[in-house]
């Protein structure tokens, strides 16, 4: 079950430590180390009783479910997880257990009972109402008094008992828009458990403002000790969970209209178990980027009161292809800003910082209302999709569209027959060439909906797969002309809601939501069909205006199927969580343990909220159900670790005074320096410098940095090759002409490299004089140095076979860690395989089915040693 999924991270790990290059497929993703959640829902005609098959499980597990210790179903290798008990009640005390290899496991009990039901559209739905602790209404300045309202939520397991718990943003009355003016109340954040039970409150205090742009919060196991934690942007005087407050408590930078445009910025790190604050740092970049009240705000903002530089988003991603990493970002009218960090447990560190700054470049001008982070091409690495362009994981540009500024979008496999993931995005600005449009993972428009003369301001739009009688996703917005299909086959122009989707029946397709108004597509008579009239059934209501979001969506508990959690209308008091009413015939994973869905549950409450998708096509996942490649926290598995040996039998010393790009200047000033100078990092936090540097070979290899630091503390900074982190040098105080070394490993591939350095404290860097590898072959890069043409393997360098690929037979002379790649002719790595050998003849059968029919060179390794290269051809 876990062997196959271990067995890639090692592959990953040996080939790393090969000097080879990684497959395409992922190494195991960090997730959440969740129970069943087993729950027993009330539908009027008996107990709905579902639970999770969990990514860490065999596809083809077989359970066996208990009523009161008594064996009430045998539970199939291909059917679903649910099951419709007609005698059981809300006292019946249900249990599950998995069936591994023929033999029954422990049993496991309920972690829910939603004892409730409601009648509606013919169908008994199952509720849990869970009472909720009000903030007590507030005075402003000027007078005026705001009250509260649960706003966006967000789940996330706090304290580590493999439930998830709910986060709740509360909104004040008074909030405003960053364009408007007012005074708004103090935001808090509350997080609850299933049962009603509150575990903290963080106060953000009153130099954060309301609003859908201000407070982004993100909620994710950062760390990976079992445990969520959040990371919020705070200020002086917000007060954690504990009652301890951050910064200065009588601050107060609100002017007369009720506006923050002063006062220093931060990005809080808080416990989930407690709400503790476990480490802030300054919120990166500052609003004092310039003056808000100067021409030049105005040219790099767009406006010059303080309305798009505070626009903020969030989202959470793989950035590295195995852990979480937080991002964060400021403005998105014009100037961008994204930042990614990562959180240790105890630091908050800056893994990279993306500027967009000049008109008609980079993401300048091309942000949505919202964020979210995926594996766009299934490289195994998150990109940041911004909205009409994207990031790459290492935070370089991947594409901008030019087509500006948007409200929403979706991410998700929409098209199954096309490689990658899409995105259906809507535009605002009507002079942008597409009112709405379908875009592969490289930025590419498959297709889109014309701008109309004169243009539009499209505000809404949404992706789905509600027709089963067309493969892939339909799609539809405000302003687009109707609903199409993937392949931009018009279906009509039925009404039905723009703004939100769920798994809340038991086929395949989307519902749709407006609200807490569920609706079924009829795809036979082109309409929507009521489902379930929250407002109707139970007094709910969305939230965010005529956006009307719930709070939120996500699979909490039980099967794959999604709950809806909405507010109540007029009491403030109370939340409900509504769950599906039906069983489903389809065995599909928790979707919480699909990496896409995850990450975009995490950035849902993000400014105007999106809905999640899975990062597959669900029905062909029904289909061919495959295992997701993860491994849960607390788990004994082996993942990635560049084990790649530090070469160092050379020298290559590069003057590092000039750099092609960076936040700093070149100069002479203070003497000690060897050659033309040193490079002044500017005094600010995320100052860097940018070098292009050319190497012969590739090789990890010691960084030696020379430098001075005149200042009175460390002046540590971020290094980072090719977009990759090599770690945070430490520059500790010299003297401005007294130079000293600090080294760090580094891989360089061979031909051209990008060595970036960045700034982690608002001192800024040292003075970096000289830069020395411990390899030959390395200079800084003129445009003109190009590789020697590889040489290509001559026939009588191939060594006898020593294995046979179709037999699986390996013959050693030892014993050890045998380690077999298949590349094709052009010298790509297609595939691999790692496994223990003893000595003398060995079976080790290599998985052909993943290499396409043709010729490959077999390379096999003994304990690290090529022992064999042999051509093989035809393999499958």
């Amino acid at each position: 079950m876990g062997y196959n999924r271990n067995i890639k991270a090692i592959l990953a790990s040996s080939l790393l430590a090969a000097g080879l290059s990684v497959p395409s497929f992922a190494a195991p993703r960090q997730m959440e180390n969740l129970t069943r959640g087993l729950v027993a829902s009330n539908v009027g005609k008996g107990m709905l009783v579902s639970w999770r098959l969990l990514g860490t499980d065999d596809p083809a597990t077989e359970f066996v479910l208990y009523r009161d210790g008594k064996k009430l179903a045998s539970i199939g290798k291909s059917a679903g997880t649910s099951y419709l008990d007609a005698a059981g009640t809300a006292t019946s005390k249900y249990t599950v257990a998995a069936v591994v290899d023929g033999k029954e496991q422990s049993q496991v009990g309920l972690s829910l009972v939603l004892d409730k039901t409601v009648s509606n559209s013919g169908k008994s739905f199952p509720y849990k109402a869970i009472k909720l602790e009000v903030p007590a209404s507030q005075k402003m300045p000027n007078g005026e008094t705001c009250t509260y309202t649960p706003n966006d939520m967000s789940a996330a397991d706090l304290d580590g008992d493999g439930e998830y718990e709910l986060i709740l943003k509360w909104d004040p009355s008074n909030a405003h828009d960053n364009s408007q003016t007012g005074y708004t109340g103090t935001v808090f954040i509350d997080a609850y458990k299933l049962d009603g039970k509150r575990l903290w409150r963080i106060d953000l205090g009153k130099n954060i403002r309301a609003g859908a742009h201000y407070t982004q919060f993100q909620v994710f196991d950062y760390d990976g000790d079992g445990k969520a934690e959040m990371i919020v942007k705070t200020a002086d005087g917000t007060i954690d969970g504990t009652g301890k407050v951050i910064g200065d408590k009588s601050a107060d930078y609100r002017d007369g209209n009720g506006i923050i445009l002063k006062g220093p910025e931060y990005l809080t790190v808080f416990r989930g178990t407690d709400g503790a604050a476990i480490t802030t740092i300054e919120y990166t970049p500052s609003r004092n980027i310039l003056s808000h009240s100067s021409p030049q705000a105005k040219g790099k903002w767009g406006d010059n009161y303080g309305n798009r530089c505070e626009r903020y988003l969030a989202a959470t991603g793989y950035l590295d292809g195995v852990h979480p990493s937080a991002i964060f970002a400021r403005g998105y009218y014009s100037s961008a800003y994204v930042a990614a960090y990562d959180f240790d447990g105890k630091d908050l560190k800056l893994r990279w910082l993306h500027k967009s700054e000049d008109p008609g470049k980079g993401l300048y001008e091309q942000g949505n209302h919202s964020l979210q982070a995926a594996d766009l091409d299934g490289d195994g690495y998150d990109e940041v999709f911004f909205g009409a362009a994207a990031l790459n994981h290492d935070g370089t540009l991947r594409y901008r569209t030019g087509l500006g500024h948007g409200d929403a979008h979706h991410i998700a496999d929409m098209d199954p027959d096309r490689p990658g993931l899409e995105s259906w995005d809507v535009h605002e600005h009507k002079d942008a060439k597409y009112t709405d449009e379908l875009r592969a993972n490289d930025g590419t428009i498959i297709w889109g909906t014309p701008q109309p003369n004169p243009g539009v301001d499209n505000g809404r739009g949404m992706a789905a797969d509600v027709d089963s009688t067309h493969r892939g996703y339909e799609m539809w917005s405000a302003k687009g002309g109707g609903m199409f299909t993937v392949k931009h086959e018009r279906i009509g122009s039925p009404a039905v809601s723009q703004n939100f989707r769920i798994y809340f029946d038991g086929d395949l397709q989307d519902e749709l939501l407006d609200g807490a108004y569920v609706t079924k597509f009829n795809s036979k008579d082109i309409k929507a069909e009521v489902y379930f009239d929250g407002p109707a059934a139970l007094g709910v209501t969305g939230c965010n205006g005529t956006k009307n979001t719930p709070s939120l969506v996500a699979d909490l508990f039980g099967d794959w199927r999604e709950e809806l959690v909405v507010r109540s209308e007029k009491d403030p008091t109370t939340m409900y969580i509504v769950s599906t009413p039906v069983t489903s015939p389809y065995r599909l994973y928790t979707l919480m343990h699909d990496a896409t869905y995850r990450t975009a549950v995490a950035s849902e409450n993000t400014a105007y909220n999106q809905p999640p998708h899975p990062g597959y096509f669900l029905p062909d996942m029904a289909k061919s159900l495959k295992q997701p490649d993860i491994y849960v926290v607390g788990e004994n598995v082996v993942v990635p670790v560049d084990t790649t040996p530090v070469v160092n039998d050379g020298l290559s010393m590069l003057d590092a005074s000039t750099p092609k790009d960076g936040v700093g200047w070149t100069e002479k000033t203070n003497e000690g320096f060897l050659k033309n100078g040193y490079f002044n990092f500017d005094n600010t936090l995320s100052s860097y410098g940018v070098w292009e540097i050319f190497s012969k070979t590739e090789a990890k290899t010691t960084l030696i940095i020379r430098y001075a630091n005149g200042g009175n503390a460390d002046r540590s900074m971020a290094v980072s090759v090719n977009g990759k982190s090599a770690g945070t040098v430490s520059f500790p105080a010299t003297g401005w002409t007294t130079y000293k070394e600090a080294s760090v490993d580094v891989k360089l591939k061979a031909g051209v490299n990008t060595l970036k350095l960045t700034s982690m404290t608002s001192d800024g860097g040292p003075n970096v004089d000289m830069f020395t590898f411990g390899i030959d072959g390395v200079e800084l890069y003129d445009g003109t140095q190009v590789l020697d043409k590889p040489v290509s393997i001559a026939p009588q360098m191939f060594m006898p076979n020593v294995y046979n690929p179709v037999t699986g037979i390996l013959k050693t002379r030892e014993a050890g860690l045998a380690e077999i790649y298949a590349y094709d002719m052009t010298g790509k790595l297609v595939s691999g395989i790692s496994r223990n050998v003893t000595a003398g003849t060995s079976k080790v059968m290599f998985d052909r089915e993943m290499l396409p029919r043709g010729a490959y060179m077999m390379v096999v390794k003994l304990n690290g040693h090529v022992i064999s290269k042999s051509k093989h051809n035809a393999l499958k």
